[in-house]
């Protein structure tokens, strides 16, 4: 039962790797308002490098936050259902969900392709091309719908059985 702790360290680190990278961006967008502020001084790319991070960050974790349900969702319906219905809807979250990333991953590998292709750059006081920024979208959301695929195979496995209300509710200087 290696493999369960060794993919689990890895995504850890991958979650902490993408943190430390949002974090300096902060870090710069921070040291951009005191050279402005302050100094009266600014370079371009200190205002375009920590949203460049900020993406890059936001589009690497989510895949890897979906399966531990850490999105954003609406879960009152859902929570409601037991049994086949739950099943049934949650497979079709699924479904929609691998969807979405598919045709998002689609979309930024042609995105991408044609900034490369076209040779467009991104003008500052340096010129950074186009594609190298954007190219967290398609790698992004290609490990968000690996991620998805990953959690309609959990879905699948899944019994739905009804929780007990009266065992959930109970405090704990209740008796049985």
């Amino acid at each position: 039962m290696e493999t369960p702790s060794i993919l689990l360290r890895l995504k850890r680190r991958w979650i902490e790797l993408w943190g430390i990278v949002f974090f300096i961006g902060v870090g710069i967008n921070f040291a951009e308002i005191i050279c402005r502020s302050v100094f009266h001084f600014s370079i371009d790319l200190m205002y375009d490098i920590p949203i460049w991070l900020t993406i890059w960050s936001v589009m690497m974790l989510a895949g890897p936050i979906l399966p531990d349900g850490d999105h954003v969702s609406v879960d009152m319906v859902r929570d409601h259902l037991h049994g086949f219905p739950r099943k049934v809807c949650e497979i079709i979250n699924c479904l929609a969900t691998i969807a979405f990333g598919a045709v998002i991953t689609w979309g930024g590998v042609v995105f991408t392709s044609q900034c490369y292709e076209f040779n467009m750059n991104i003008i500052r006081c340096i010129s950074v091309p186009r594609w190298l920024v954007e190219s967290c979208v398609p790698i992004g959301m290609f490990l968000f719908t690996i991620f998805a695929v990953y959690q309609l195979v959990t879905v699948v496995r899944t019994n739905y059985v009804k929780a007990d209300r009266q065992t959930n509710n109970r405090r704990p200087h209740d008796s049985p």
